[in-house]
């Protein structure tokens, strides 16, 4: 198939280059990559446990030896090592006098890289390969191939901020760490660490941004069911800097003590309101509130609560009577809004028959119609963005399914008497150039209806809760919604 093909390809050019840039580091021309990694405080057997490299500083060192080992000009850019200059209409490499970073999957390939500069030029410190039909950034971290194991047995993963933190605490035999990769922590993220363990520890740097990472950190993780820690470090800007200076039993002793997320947060509070008139100390509960609401456990969210509130120095139980209003308000709102416009009117309730319109059949044929397309190359990203629920047409369900299965082939689509007005329609009205635009357009719209029918049968079945006068159970069902939707909300927003 084309799709497992061109997958085969890039996962065959990221091997050579990262073998390439490996070569690089420990020849003549990485005299100064390795001067600056043994200055960092690592040792020649860290390159080659890690498969550190380097990056030359011409132009198209990596993208000539690409090219002689017979890999093709678009192959190089498609898996994002070179970069096209269309003044000069001519390729170049991306990476350049970088110290090299491998990232893997859990099956030890390389997936893609991450570049440290060497120089003081202009630019930026830390450069990442773009996405691919091998890596997303929201879905992957660097060394969990080789932290899994580790962090099953620790019972806990350590997150950091950069390759040099995750490969200093290995080095110093803190194998549980793992790093982000320049991006933001995703419910992606929060989902894969679910696989391995029940609780992260953050050790991001000390400074403004790093706490401002872990505030942003919170919400997927805390959805994905994660407990949350938060190591403090005196005196130092990362795990890096402190274990050069201190033993791993003095890191692991920290990592004992680590407050949990609230507490954490409530004692940087602490400082600010010290010796504050409880006014003040009140209001300061109102920046939790947010927060608070996102914890899908009750008995997470009277803890998080009594945290916070020892940590002030306020009454027990004021922080939790906030909470619950704003919960009742929530509640409130969504029951006026439980009549919606006609756009929502043919969302099914629970226990209804599905109705299903034009737009609807003919938006879930037309998807299915665009998979053979460039024969099946789309559709290893479809079963990885689409799960077969969003299909309301079981008919329709059913051959997703099979595809996801590899249990049909994407061509097998095209005897499929429902297709045939939507391989029609869609050779009639579109250019083949619009179509890639056209799957992603009506994968967006799948899941969003999907979202909206998921919504729609919460808010039924909270309205019947509250009739019955079930006030608990009408708050955790609006509480479910609001997770829903930001869950919905951060997707969009990461795409």
């Amino acid at each position: 198939m084309a799709a497992e093909k061109a997958r085969d390809r890039l996962q065959a050019i990221n091997e050579f280059a990262g073998k390439f840039f490996h070569e690089r580091l420990l020849s003549a021309d990485g005299q100064a990559a390795r001067d600056y990694f043994k200055g960092r405080g690592f040792t020649k057997e860290d390159a080659v446990k890690y498969q550190i490299g380097f990056a030359p500083a011409g132009w198209d060192a990596l993208k000539i030896a690409g090219q002689k080992a017979g890999f093709t000009p678009s192959e190089l850019l498609s898996a994002g090592l070179t970069v096209h200059n269309d003044e000069k209409n001519s390729d170049y490499d991306k990476f350049r006098n970088r110290l090299m970073f491998p990232v893997k999957d859990n099956y030890d390939r390389i997936i893609a890289f991450g570049g440290r500069t060497l120089s003081d030029e202009a630019g930026p410190k830390y450069l990442n390969s773009p996405e691919t039909l091998l890596f997303r950034k929201s879905e992957c971290l660097y060394l969990l191939d080789m932290a899994r194991e580790a962090i099953r047995q620790k019972g806990y993963v350590l997150v950091v901020e950069g390759y040099f933190d995750a490969v200093a605490l290995h080095h110093f035999g803190l194998e549980n760490a793992v790093a982000t990769l320049g991006t933001a922590l995703t419910s992606q993220h929060g989902r894969l660490l679910k696989r391995y363990t029940t609780e992260v520890v953050f050790s991001y740097d000390a400074d403004m941004a790093g706490q401002a990472a872990v505030l942003r950190g919170f919400e997927p993780l805390i959805q994905a069911g994660l407990n949350i820690r938060v190591l403090v470090m005196p005196d130092v800007k990362d795990p890096d800097e402190y274990l050069q200076k201190h033993s791993k039993e003095e890191f692991e002793g920290m990592v004992e003590k680590a407050p949990g997320f609230f507490r954490w947060w409530a004692q940087s509070l602490k400082k600010k309101f010290q010796g504050s008139p409880v006014e003040e100390r009140m209001r300061a509960l109102q920046g939790f509130v947010p927060m608070i609401l996102h914890i899908p456990d009750e008995v997470l969210v009277q803890a998080a609560c009594s945290a916070i509130e020892s940590e002030l120095g306020l009454d027990n139980r004021d922080l939790l009577t906030i909470v619950n209003t704003e919960r009742k308000k929530g509640v409130r709102k969504m029951v006026a809004d439980r009549v919606e416009t006609s756009d929502s009117k043919s969302e099914a309730l629970p226990n209804a028959k599905p109705l299903f319109g034009v737009s609807d059949l003919q938006m879930e044929a037309d998807f299915l119609a665009l998979l053979t397309e460039q024969n099946g190359e789309f559709v290893p990203w479809a079963v990885n963005e689409l799960s077969p629920e969003v299909f309301l047409a079981e008919n329709f369900r059913q051959l997703f399914e099979e595809l996801s299965a590899g249990d049909i082939k994407p061509e097998q689509l095209n005897q499929v008497p429902e297709l045939e007005p939507s391989f029609i329609r869609i050779e009639n009205q579109s250019e083949k150039k619009h179509r890639e635009a056209m799957l992603i357009d009506l994968a967006a719209a799948l899941k969003k209806r999907h979202v909206k029918r998921q919504l729609a049968d919460l808010k039924n079945r909270q309205a019947e809760a509250e009739k019955a006068g079930d006030v608990q159970q009408a708050l955790l069902l609006a509480q479910q919604m609001v997770v829903l939707k930001r869950q919905h909300s951060q997707e969009v927003e990461s795409k």
